[in-house]
């Protein structure tokens, strides 16, 4: 037992007593964290230390079927840990504490890898076929600048491509230049990787979805089983050195497939029903073996019956997935994009409308209590409520079961016409209020579009509250002042403004953080489509993009902290404010003038 950090003796020796404790490979890397040093946030998350958390992501292999191997231990060493009576109480919480951590970093991983995977595969593929990862692979440094100018290459795309790369621990960066990493897993994924044919680089979830729908002919001609059949096959060793977080081929080829088999499960309602110990069969129309031996590699079926992993995927998985699988046509022609023949892509929408809702449940759950609260404290009336990139509905949904005054007027408000007809559906079914509106072609970077929708009913912004979940980053080509212009077009109508928007992370973050968010993919796909992330804080040298907060505050909204939420934070352990970002942010912002009108004071609230 070699650390550094101070190990809890007594726990130690107890943890060694129990025979079934050292069945896992790693156990005495796990034992070490959990007899190691934890504590609680002042929001109560519990979290462990650096060092602990270095062990966990770099020591134990925790994606797929090795996280469901890793959450059947901690439900073992549970069972001792709470019969253990003797045992001094603040060593069985602290055990406790670095138990339920080690499960929610497996739980993480389950979500935030595949989708990060799912785009490593089809960069690198590309990559390939351009002659990069050749390049990379003969031990060339690559500049981008030089390399783009020599080649012919979309500078711009192909820096975005390689921080990816870089922030997934596939290169290394030193004055600019990138190089191959020299970890083991590396260079055993960029010896055997493959091109992806043509026909693979398309929309796959849409393939899956006919599938699931009893469909048996190949869009393309042939039988549909047979071309899902040779997609599903793969050659990868499991096996490999673990001496670091970064996926080999084994995982990322296997991310890569599940991330289309998720959605389409979800865009046909089946996922809903995929609880833990679900017979799979029985839920999910048409399985056949191949699939079966994806989702038991995957850790998320096991005989036939659905695991805690595979529950917990199937409830949160495609929020995140859907997210970045909108970006299915970018990826197919990336090759085009980085050749500087832009072609026809477009984020499509289409079938992950119902996953993007999964995404911002809770947040909406989060922004529709802070908007009570705030009603109750302040006695403001609001008589319209605007829901921006609508998607479903879901923040309609709630606000509309929570308040059944029918003199609330809403509004859903979307770019894309296959979010308004999914509302429109929702509205169909009762679900949404009758008297909805829906204004379509609505640019979130044009306020007017809502103003002027407003006017045309003889109403104003002055009594209206419009929530956003994760739409303002969708921005093109932002700017600082360019989002300034655009938080002040919304506060000079009177709005009061509810967004949630993911926290922009730099590629040390997302280096250190490994799978503990999926942020690196997330700012992929959004930097690939002229979109921007921000960050909670500028650093210390208030250099970058300035934060919302700073933005909407500079457009002269007041950002409440007391109504403002935050998620978990990106590391699990201890580390300064300002270095330990949360996940995602919602933002509650009033106007000035409307917290001048109700009194609202900076004692009150405070600022975000």
């Amino acid at each position: 037992m070699t650390t550094s950090q101070q190990i809890d003796r007594q726990l130690w020796n107890r943890l060694d007593q129990v025979p079934e404790i050292g069945v896992h490979p790693q156990a005495e890397c796990l034992k070490r964290i959990v007899a190691g040093q934890t504590s609680m946030t002042s929001k109560g998350f519990p979290y462990i230390s650096e060092e602990s958390f270095q062990t966990f992501v770099c020591r134990v292999p925790h994606l797929f079927s090795n996280g469901l191997a890793i959450l059947k231990w901690v439900d073992g060493v549970l069972h001792h840990v709470r019969g253990w009576e003797d045992l001094e109480p603040c060593s069985r919480d602290s055990a406790l504490r670095a138990l339920k951590v080690i499960q929610n970093m497996v739980y993480t991983a389950s979500i935030t890898a595949p989708s990060d995977l799912w785009l490593v595969r089809q960069v690198l593929s590309t990559h390939k076929s351009l002659a990069i990862v050749g390049w990379l692979k003969s031990g060339n440094g690559l500049s981008p600048e030089a390399f783009a100018k020599e080649h012919q290459f979309n500078e711009r795309q192909l820096k975005i491509d390689l921080h990816f790369l870089y922030s997934r621990g596939y290169l290394r960066l030193e004055d600019g230049t990138f190089f191959l990493s020299e970890d083991e897993a590396v260079r055993q994924l960029f010896a055997h990787l493959t091109i992806l044919p043509k026909r693979d680089r398309g929309d796959m979830t849409k393939l899956w979805m006919r599938w699931f729908a009893g469909e048996e002919k190949d869009p393309e001609g042939g039988s549909l089983r047979d071309r899902l059949e040779a997609w599903l096959s793969f050659e990868a060793k499991k096996t490999r050195p673990q001496t670091s977080w970064i996926a080999g081929q084994w995982e990322v080829e296997l991310g890569y497939r599940l991330l289309p088999v998720v959605l389409a499960m979800r865009a046909r309602g089946l996922t809903l029903k995929l609880e833990r110990q679900a017979v799979f069969s029985e839920i999910v129309p048409r399985s056949f073996p191949s699939l079966m031996d994806l989702l038991s590699r995957t850790g998320l079926v096991h005989d036939d019956r659905v695991t805690l992993l595979g529950a917990r995927v199937f409830e949160r998985g495609p929020g995140p997935f859907g997210i970045v699988g909108a970006y299915t046509s970018y990826l197919e022609h990336l090759d085009e994009i980085l050749r500087g023949k832009v072609g026809h892509s477009w984020v499509s929408r289409g079938e992950n409308v119902a996953a993007s809702q999964d995404a911002n449940r809770k947040s909406f759950a989060s922004a529709n209590k802070a908007l009570d609260d705030f009603c109750t404290r302040f006695q403001f009336d609001y008589d319209v409520f605007i829901e921006h990139a609508v998607g479903k509905g879901e923040a309609t949904r709630q606000r509309f079961e929570r308040d059944r005054d029918e003199r609330l007027r809403y509004f859903g408000a979307d770019l894309e016409d296959a979010a308004i007809d999914e509302a429109i559906k929702e509205q169909e079914r009762g679900v949404l209020p009758k008297n909805m509106k829906f204004i379509r072609s609505a640019d979130i970077g044009e306020p007017s579009k809502i103003t002027e929708a407003l006017k045309a009913e003889g109403l104003d912004g002055k009594s209206a509250v419009m929530v956003v979940g994760n739409g303002f980053h969708e921005i093109r080509d932002q700017s600082d002042t360019k989002m300034i212009q655009v938080l002040n077009g919304y506060r000079e109508a009177g709005i009061l403004l509810i967004f949630t928007e993911e926290t922009g992370l730099t590629d040390s973050d997302l280096l250190n953080t490994a799978w503990n968010t999926y942020h690196a993919g997330f700012r992929h796909v959004h930097e690939m489509s002229g979109q921007g992330l921000r960050p909670s804080w500028r650093n210390e040298k208030g250099e970058g993009m300035m934060s919302w907060s700073e933005c909407a505050e500079k457009a002269d909204y007041r950002v409440l902290h007391r109504y403002t939420a935050t998620t978990r934070t990106i590391y699990p352990y201890k580390k300064g404010r300002r270095k330990n970002p949360s996940i995602s942010v919602t933002y509650f912002c009033v106007p000035e003038a409307l917290c001048r009108s109700l009194n609202i004071s900076l004692e009150d609230c405070g600022r975000a």
